[in-house]
């Protein structure tokens, strides 16, 4: 076995080969782990810059990354507010990419089960009639 056997395996999992694109889980897993390298990013940094302790820290991490901000904390050194301008921006749009992937799996499954329901259905000459919307006689 070489070495590059797990690494394939990996991206057979993560890549959808017929469609060319990654599979929704994997767009969900990879932008939470983004989300909560933010949140451990600016932890880490609001500790060290605005000298909190790491539960306030964490609170003012997750309630600005969340867009929450209820205000009690807030960056008061020039550095913590040149930090917070990057690393909000960049923080909230992965929050927005997140929840965009998880809205996606939601619909992709919504979709499939439509649509086995609809392959298992028994399909009549009213349901024909029915589809044809322009009343053209033909269903497209």
């Amino acid at each position: 076995m070489d070495g590059s056997a797990p690494s394939t395996m990996v991206q057979a999992y993560m890549i959808d080969k017929s469609k060319g694109r990654m599979r929704i889980r994997s767009k969900v897993v990879l932008a939470s782990a983004v989300v909560i390298v933010c949140i451990a990013v600016g932890t880490i940094t609001v500790h060290y810059l605005e000298k909190l302790d790491w539960v306030d820290s964490f609170y003012l991490a997750v309630t600005s990354v969340t867009t929450v901000g209820y205000g009690d904390f807030a960056f008061t050194t020039l550095t913590g507010r040149c930090f917070a301008i990057i690393w909000l921006l960049v923080s909230t749009l992965a929050v927005a990419r997140a929840f965009l992937y998880l809205t996606e799996l939601r619909i992709d499954r919504r979709n499939r089960r439509i649509a086995k329901w609809v392959l298992q259905k028994k399909m009549t000459l009213g349901d024909l009639v029915a589809a044809d919307l322009d009343n053209d006689g033909s269903i497209r």
